[in-house]
């Protein structure tokens, strides 16, 4: 072979590399200037939905301060039911303290009365009473005593029937 032969076969080596390597390098700016492209869309849409989630914070937050409402309003009506709680407790047993004096003065009425049968057997007017409190009056009972006026068995101790 001759030299000028080999130094065309060289040149033309170095053509088709140089053609290569300007093919490549346009090849990865396009592709570049796709990615850039892309970016760009991603960052519009992103943009656009700022509103969007601004709102649904707002709103999340709006939620969290009304479920703190609500929970501070329960634990102070938990509160509320545990004061009446107590208060109705303590309200039982004194209606309990008042049921029980209430009971006994009308025993010690029996003990007085000379017209209560079977004085000290256990079945006096106070027992019956009690036994009553929340019944009434036995049916066909009038309040009344057998001389047909009223009776004041239970009434007061101080004498002001």
């Amino acid at each position: 072979m001759e030299t000028s032969t080999i130094i065309w076969i060289v040149v033309a080596v170095l053509v088709v590399l140089a053609l290569i390597a300007v093919a490549v390098r346009m090849s990865g700016s396009r592709k570049q200037d796709r990615q850039r492209s892309k970016a760009g869309e991603i960052r519009q849409q992103a943009a656009s939905e700022e509103s969007t989630v601004r709102r649904h914070e707002a709103e999340a937050a709006e939620q969290d301060a009304l479920a703190r409402q609500a929970r501070a309003e329960a634990d102070r009506k938990a509160a509320e039911a545990e004061k009446l709680q107590l208060g109705a407790e303590e309200r039982g047993e004194q209606a309990t303290e008042k049921r029980t004096e209430h009971t006994d003065r009308l025993r010690s009425a029996d003990e007085v009365d000379p017209d209560v049968p079977d004085r000290g057997v256990g079945d006096t007017h106070a027992d019956r009473s009690a036994d009553r409190r929340d019944v009434g009056p036995a049916p066909g009972a009038s309040g009344r005593g057998e001389s047909g006026r009223p009776s004041t068995t239970h009434g007061p101790l101080e004498g002001t029937q």
